[in-house]
């Protein structure tokens, strides 16, 4: 299976958006290895795939890759517990789901679906679900050629019992992780399938989670039908009134997936920075100390 589908023609218009090349890629991906070379303590394993993968997520910006490269591996090491155990993942057992879908919207952007496939709420645990949608970030950086993400965030089943588990905090670092870390742009986040009156709620967890450009691209509504205005039917699953596959397919091939990167995930946990061979300080940003530690949010 491939995991994450471009086709050649998406590619190219991919290379045409932001104005550049193949020969200019590589070079830009030589710029970054002699400065890597001076940076002892990142990983000398670092591929160039995989600094093209971040270049790609960044625009192909030169500075802003160097500081997400050196982001990857810092706050991964500062925060392994949150990646720890990526390997004994099975999608299709998991009472969430975050499945990203095979086919890219006319945006070059990838639609990840999320949403409850058991609603009790004794289950329910965030930082569980949370983890899973760490690891398919891993696998979209690692292997993904989109520009973006656009989530659908589907409230089916959602309750308030569901609420009172939630921690905003805990969600928040998320969205910053998977920014800071993986260098995941998302372009919008779409909020279906919400229960009468907790559309507010919903607006009031979500302006603690997301702020600035992230919280103006959410948008809430109705129902399901109202996304095909946004996201076309190929790029969503039958249950959406889409073209694509079902979910339960989709999940067989998500299981494979995991199953044979077990091994990936194993050995990619440890690869994070060497601190001890790091040459300057550890650079904090607004969101992260020093430590690692976050710092953003304050919940009144």
């Amino acid at each position: 299976m491939n995991l994450f589908p471009v086709t050649e023609e998406e590619k190219k218009e991919i290379l045409k958006q932001y104005n550049i090349t193949e020969p200019q890629i590589k070079e830009n991906v030589e710029i970054i290895k002699e400065w890597k070379e001076k940076v002892p303590h990142l990983p000398a394993t670092i591929t160039d795939d995989f600094i093209t993968k971040v270049l790609l997520k960044n625009k192909f910006r030169i500075e802003r890759t160097k500081e997400k490269l050196d982001n990857y591996f810092t706050l991964r090491g500062q925060n392994q517990n949150m990646i720890r155990g990526f390997e004994n993942i099975v999608p299709s057992k998991h009472f969430g789901l975050c499945l990203p879908m095979p086919k890219l919207t006319p945006k070059l952007e990838r639609v990840i679906i999320m949403k409850l496939m058991d609603v009790n709420p004794d289950i329910y645990d965030l930082e569980e679900f949370l983890h899973l949608s760490l690891a398919i970030a891993e696998l979209n950086l690692q292997f993904d050629e989109s520009i973006g993400i656009r989530y659908i965030f589907d409230f089916e089943g959602f309750s308030t019992k569901h609420i009172l588990k939630f921690n905003p905090i805990l969600a928040a670092k998320h969205f910053v992780f998977i920014q800071k870390a993986y260098s995941c742009r998302i372009g919008g986040i779409e909020c279906v399938n919400l229960f009468p009156g907790f559309a507010s709620k919903l607006q009031a967890l979500l302006r603690q989670m997301l702020w600035g450009k992230l919280y103006d691209r959410m948008k809430i509504y109705s129902d399901i039908t109202s996304l095909s205005d946004i996201i076309p039917k190929e790029c969503l699953p039958c249950e959406y009134g889409g073209s694509c596959s079902n979910i339960p397919d989709l999940l067989k091939q998500w299981d494979e997936v995991f199953k044979n990167h077990k091994s990936f995930f194993i050995q990619n946990y440890n690869n994070v920075a060497l601190e001890h061979l790091r040459l300057e300080d550890v650079k904090t940003t607004e969101e992260f100390g020093p430590d690692g530690t976050f710092k953003k949010l304050t919940v009144d």
